[in-house]
């Protein structure tokens, strides 16, 4: 649009649903499943939104063009401005060996830290803003996120009143001359959420059946994240996560967990053919 501003859309034409519903089991074994889904062939504008990078000096970078990225190039040292309609986790809780369903892990729990109760529509997909600083081996992120009408529903709260704070803090360091990182990423969720103790409660009370809709209030929930990636090899990487989030507040809308944990090798060869193997814990 003019000198290190873009502007993106991607509409996506979807048919089918996840397998039961994508209901029972917390670490859905698909990451390329939606929590809705019909029959027919329907369109949705997921992303549109604008990036503005703003240099601030250090050693020139070049950039390989990517999905919802321009080649060129770019200084280490630099601010980067996102504003519009995309995915939290194109920008947090980021890892390279186990992110992207397409070319990575599929599973919940392995492509996104299980307990990252990221702002989103039923497609993961929300409003907002977010801001990186580049600094030498450190980055600095924040953002600001709509969060759903109802929990786990399409559509987004049009008034903003509930929303999502999210700020990260990324490391990169080598070792051996091998490229790592470290994530800590931390949200506060403020919304209309239920506590699972409560819904209880009223049903004993009441001699119905719980409902975390009948008890749900203005609230907050948090969680801390944390996650790692190391290069061992051109072609071998290793990986962690782990995460915590508030117990006995329902969730907003990604998956119920309260705490995870994940560990595990990539191996890739010449020609992109990807083998991984790892292990998970959530509770």
């Amino acid at each position: 649009m003019w000198h290190g501003a873009e502007f993106w859309f991607n509409p996506e034409i979807d048919q089918g649903f996840g397998l039961s519903g994508t209901v029972g089991a917390a670490g859905f074994p698909s990451g390329e499943s939606y929590k809705v889904g019909a029959v027919y062939p329907y369109a949705r504008l997921h992303r549109m939104f604008i990036r503005q990078t703003i240099d601030l000096g250090g050693k020139s970078e070049t950039i390989d063009p990517d999905i919802n990225q321009f080649g060129g190039t770019q200084t280490a040292d630099r601010l980067v401005i996102t504003l519009g309609k995309f995915s939290a986790p194109d920008i947090f809780d980021a890892n390279k060996y186990a992110h992207d369903p397409r070319k990575d892990f599929l599973n919940w729990a392995l492509i996104d830290t299980g307990t990252f109760d990221y702002a989103a529509d039923a497609w993961a997909f929300t409003y907002g803003t977010a801001v990186e600083w580049y600094q030498g081996d450190w980055t600095y992120r924040v953002g600001l996120f709509d969060l759903p009408i109802v929990p786990n529903s399409t559509d987004l709260d049009p008034t903003f009143q509930q929303l999502q704070a999210i700020g990260e803090v990324e490391r990169r360091y080598s070792i051996e001359g091998q490229p790592g990182k470290i994530a800590v990423t931390g949200f506060l969720t403020r919304g209309r959420l239920g506590r699972y103790s409560d819904a209880v409660a009223l049903a004993v009370l009441t001699g119905g059946t719980p409902s975390l809709s009948a008890v749900a209030r203005y609230t907050s929930r948090t969680g801390i994240c944390f996650n790692t990636e190391q290069q061992i090899a051109p072609n071998i990487g290793f990986f962690t996560r782990a995460g915590y989030v508030s117990p006995n507040v329902q969730e907003d809308a990604f998956t119920d967990m309260t705490a995870t944990g994940a560990a595990g090798f990539s191996f890739s060869g010449r020609h992109g053919v990807v083998q991984a193997t790892a292990q998970e814990l959530q509770v």
